[in-house]
């Protein structure tokens, strides 16, 4: 029990330190203390109670506009654009949509994450605007709140104002002409479930680094693979999830079905009872398995048999992340967060969207 309570005290400090300072990645691969022209948040709830609330800032002295996509866990899109006047910061609720000086379309929740990136006023085209940085509180509605930056890259060779690349289709490659490539993987220690006293519980998000948000999208499907080492450096190796566009979920809970939600396997090696230590760590990739075939399968009806609604396939991607625990004392819960640390770079990722029809017609000429 005191080992127990030295360790979450230590978690605490970890993690609160690790808030203050990120860490830091190689140059061109995005990351949570930087500015840039696009910006991802992995994790936003609505869910029983919780609520989310976004803030974006304009850390320069013109205006630009930003384009911004709620993704739901089903991949469902709601797009909205708006404008930041020079060094504005703004706010808004996922749940109502509505800020101080602004209002946008409700999250249609209730977990998913949003994008947003710099666009010119027209709306077709996606622009180098180095100047953006963002983060998400979420509260449980009562007591309890964490916070996080959301992972920024930069637009890469790119004078400011001007178009990266072809319009609705942002290229995460870590080349000039692009924007900051993802992390290879992601990697962080962890303190596995336990059920107490004090009880304890990590949590994830994930979303794929290759994703389309278009009118007609193929899904990213992607299977997130585990490697596990406890305090004794044992590793542990075979735990996944399969992922469709998305994924939240206890980690100690990674191997249940859930309909909708996919399949995955080894939630007892992230665990105390699996681990057998009160620490341990997790390294986290997406890889293209045929294991995640047919997971996210429609239902069969009378008329016909269900289809996998993977229909891109199944693909590498790599992986952008929350995590968080979840402690419990005696009372209220308590809960801290983190980015995941990152290593190595992919350049494979992409963002494709819809852009706006231009130039708008006007009536014709007497």
């Amino acid at each position: 029990m005191m080992r127990r309570m030295a360790f979450i005290a230590l978690a605490l400090a970890v993690v609160l330190g690790s808030m203050v300072s990120m860490a830091s990645a190689a140059q061109n691969v995005a990351n949570t203390n930087q500015k840039g022209s696009l910006l991802i948040w992995p994790k936003i709830d609505i869910s029983a109670g919780y609520r989310t609330y976004i803030a974006i800032g304009n850390d320069y002295y013109t205006e630009v506009w930003v384009k911004c996509y709620w993704v739901d866990f089903d991949q469902q899109i709601q797009d909205f654009m708006f404008r930041l006047t020079p060094n504005q910061p703004v706010w808004f609720d996922a749940y109502s949509g509505e800020g101080d000086v602004m209002t946008v379309p409700p999250f249609s929740g209730p977990v998913g994450e949003l994008k947003c990136w710099a666009v010119n006023a027209n709306g077709d085209s996606q622009i180098a605007f180095n100047h953006l940085y963002g983060n998400a509180i979420i509260f449980d509605g009562i007591t309890t709140a964490f916070e996080y930056n959301a992972w920024s890259f930069t637009a890469r060779g790119v004078n400011q104002g001007q178009p990266v690349g072809t319009g609705g289709n942002l290229q995460l490659t870590g080349a000039n002409g692009g924007y900051d490539a993802c992390p290879q993987y992601l990697v962080e220690n962890f303190s596995p479930y336990d059920s107490g006293p004090p009880r304890t519980e990590p949590y994830l998000a994930l979303v794929p680094c290759k994703q389309d948000l278009r009118q007609d999208r193929t899904p990213t499907c992607t299977k997130a693979k585990f490697d596990v080492w406890n305090e004794n450096e044992t590793k542990y190796t075979g735990a996944y999830r399969c992922i469709k566009c998305w994924f939240e979920g206890a980690l100690g809970d990674i191997g249940e079905y859930a309909t909708g939600c996919g399949y995955g396997f080894g939630s007892d090696k992230f665990t105390l009872d699996g681990l057998h230590t009160y620490i341990a760590r997790f390294r986290v990739q997406g890889v293209a398995s045929t294991v995640c075939v047919n997971k996210f399968r429609t239902p069969d009806t009378v008329y016909a048999p269900g289809k996998d609604r993977c229909t891109g396939g199944q693909v590498n991607s790599p992986l952008l992340g929350v995590l968080w625990h979840e402690i419990q004392f005696s009372g209220p819960e308590l809960i801290i967060g983190i980015t995941p640390h990152t290593a190595g770079a992919d350049g494979s990722g992409f963002v494709l969207w819809d852009t706006q029809v231009n130039p708008v017609p006007e009536a014709p000429a007497n």
